[in-house]
């Protein structure tokens, strides 16, 4: 083998190398949480007597949420695997809502997209960088499902707060008893009841909390509501493996 044969094959080597640390720091660059949530809903409708406008609530969780992403009825309870999470990039420019298969640790499809996030950062005594941020992110809905059940469109305004990883920037969980921010009682940022959004796992690590307004175009047996959500929850709290499929959306996606 002469001088030039070595030197190609060395950077060969090199180059596989560096392909393989770019592959790895790619999947590295987001995160997928296991979310909850629960959402206040107002829809129109007409006093059957008067004919006057009323309000009607058809407040709904996470996991109907779900079931319209999927095509499914708002009460379905055939496919309990596939459930909602929230993915965040690592630097906070990006996050989505997305039904998420717990069988194939895969997304499914994406319920919500950013369109644009925005975040401020803090770094507590005693650690190597910034372990905590305060983010506001505008979701555009997905048209996901079908004609009889499915997401028309619509928009969520989400405002939250994260645990990072000082190392890597990353959203993390940590053990609940040490997710505390002082603004929580002042935004009315709580856990949610388990009884509202059920989850398989019992909760031990939480990621973060989040509260947000929005519009949801819904369809239901073949008939699109427009519902006003004047208030939902959300609890953004283990995360989840892998999550490729679909993975996160740009937040240049409409």
């Amino acid at each position: 083998m002469n001088a030039t044969q070595r030197i190609l094959l060395r950077f060969a080597g090199f180059a596989l190398s560096a392909a393989t640390v770019c592959t790895v720091g790619a999947a590295d660059t987001n995160k997928t949480f296991r979310t909850t949530g629960y959402f206040v809903g107002l829809t129109q409708a007409t006093n059957p007597v008067s004919g006057k406008p009323l309000y009607e609530n058809i407040s709904f969780a996470g996991h109907n949420l779900v079931n319209l992403a999927m095509g499914r009825s708002l009460t379905d309870k055939t496919h309990p695997n596939q459930v909602m999470a929230m993915t965040f990039e690592c630097d906070l420019s990006a996050a989505s809502l997305v039904v998420y298969d717990l069988a194939s640790s895969n997304i499914l499809t994406t319920i919500a997209a950013s369109t644009v996030v925005d975040s401020v950062k803090h770094q507590d005594l005693q650690q190597k960088g910034p372990n905590r941020a305060h983010f506001v992110a505008m979701l555009q809905i997905a048209q996901v499902g079908n004609p009889t059940n499915g997401l028309a469109g619509g928009y969520f305004t989400v405002a939250g707060r994260l645990n990072l990883d000082p190392a890597t920037g990353c959203p993390r969980p940590v053990i609940v008893v040490l997710d505390r921010d002082s603004l929580d009682k002042v935004v009315d940022d709580i856990e949610l009841p388990a009884s509202l959004d059920p989850d398989a796992e019992v909760l031990i690590e939480r990621t973060g909390l989040a509260h947000l307004i929005g519009v949801v175009d819904a369809i239901t047996s073949g008939k699109t509501n427009t519902v006003l959500v004047p208030y939902g929850g959300l609890s953004i709290r283990r995360e989840l493996p892998d999550g490729s499929g679909v993975g996160v959306v740009s937040s240049s996606a409409n």
